[in-house]
């Protein structure tokens, strides 16, 4: 059944990144973090799924928003008692970054971003498996 309620969000305009953190060997882990560009006006199914955007990791950010929203998205990670992946999403404006979102079962493809980012950390997708299959045994 559906209501008659709506949320109405006002559009954000800024530079869209995606910070992916992970519980690696013990260790809660910050992936290097992914830079949306989409050719749409925002991340959507075309940009996502039909090429329609690019994915650049690192992002090309400055060295002190990359410590900002890393230190934004382990802390909601550990808030939230995690124990897998999440991938927090941001858009920063005038150097200030706006979460919105935390996805905690994000893509997992070889072309999704956290495979995408745990590669550029050196951590190849058999490995990022591997440390998931361990964790879930050992909790």
């Amino acid at each position: 059944k559906e209501d008659n309620e709506i949320i109405i969000e006002s559009f954000l305009d800024g530079t869209e990144v995606s910070v992916g953190v992970i519980n690696y060997k013990g260790k809660v882990t910050v992936l290097p973090i992914t830079e949306i560009v989409s050719d749409n006006d925002f991340f959507d199914y075309e940009a996502k799924y039909l090429g329609k955007s690019q994915e650049i990791t690192p992002a090309r950010i400055s060295d002190e928003m990359t410590q900002k929203v890393s230190e934004i998205a382990k802390r909601a990670y550990e808030i939230l008692k995690m124990k897998g992946f999440s991938r927090s999403e941001f858009i920063l404006v005038n150097g200030e970054p706006h979460m919105l979102e935390m996805n905690t079962i994000p893509g997992l493809t070889t072309e999704s971003l956290i495979p995408q980012q745990a590669k550029a950390a050196g951590i190849s997708l058999g490995d990022l498996f591997k440390n998931a299959i361990d964790l879930a045994l050992n909790n």
